[in-house]
């Protein structure tokens, strides 16, 4: 059986290897080509990290149904704001790093 999972990690770390070196050399599309071009590519992105954010959110709302986050955050209870920040903040950079 370690053998079997050994080949599979090797596997998976072969892929890995290869994929990364194959978007590497990908032409260079990081550049705009004009200023008008930066600002549409940006308005895109940051709407659609924001709807990918309020997606995300609302599956946490809706994973947790036996904490009111809305008014547990009224009453002042900090456990509560920490793990909703926790969890925007670890989406946000998800977001972020899909997007680049």
């Amino acid at each position: 059986m370690n053998t079997k999972r050994a080949r599979v990690i090797a596997g998976i770390i072969a892929l890995t290897t290869c994929a990364g070196t194959a978007f590497a050399q990908g032409p260079d599309t990081s550049t705009p080509k004009s200023i008008g071009h930066a600002l549409l590519m940006s308005t895109v992105f940051a709407s659609t990290a924001m709807a990918l954010l309020f997606i995300a959110y609302k599956l946490f709302d809706w994973a947790t149904p036996r904490i009111d986050i809305q008014k547990e955050l009224l009453n002042n209870n900090i456990a509560v704001a920490i793990l909703t920040s926790a969890v925007i903040l670890g989406v946000s950079l998800i977001v972020a790093v899909s997007i680049m």
